[in-house]
């Protein structure tokens, strides 16, 4: 019996891709990496309709750190470690601030490496003569 699966073995060839070598190409529809555009984000508006449909909880609200009660958030947190790659949160974002890219390389050398945080940027005060 081992005799007769080494031999199929053998003639079926190499089934292995070259990875890291060679980079696959990704089908179309392939859900990798979740990207978050903060300028699109309203967030700061009160909007959290990403954050209701994730199941895993990868995105989360981040708020001031004054404690102040009724305070809005400022940001959207998104853990990679969590995320499963639904896409249910990009079809809820109402002017799509999340997209699936076909990146699906997620390798980390820490936790706090999976974390990524979109926050507005205040525009640069324009100074007056």
């Amino acid at each position: 019996m081992l005799f007769s699966w080494v031999r199929r073995g053998l003639r079926t060839g190499v089934l292995t891709t070259r990875y890291p070598q060679v980079r696959e190409q990704m089908p179309e529809g392939f859900r990798g990496r979740l990207m978050l555009n903060a300028s699109l984000c309203l967030v700061e508006q009160g909007c959290d309709a990403c954050t209701q449909v994730c199941l895993p909880h990868a995105l989360s609200l981040v708020f001031q750190e004054d404690g102040a009660v009724g305070s809005k958030p400022h940001s959207l947190m998104l853990d990679y470690a969590r995320c499963i790659q639904c896409g249910m949160c990009v079809t809820t974002c109402p002017l799509q601030a999340l997209a699936m890219t076909a990146e699906y390389e997620l390798a980390a050398s820490s936790r706090e490496d999976l974390y990524m945080c979109a926050t507005k940027r205040p525009d640069a005060e324009v100074e007056k003569e």
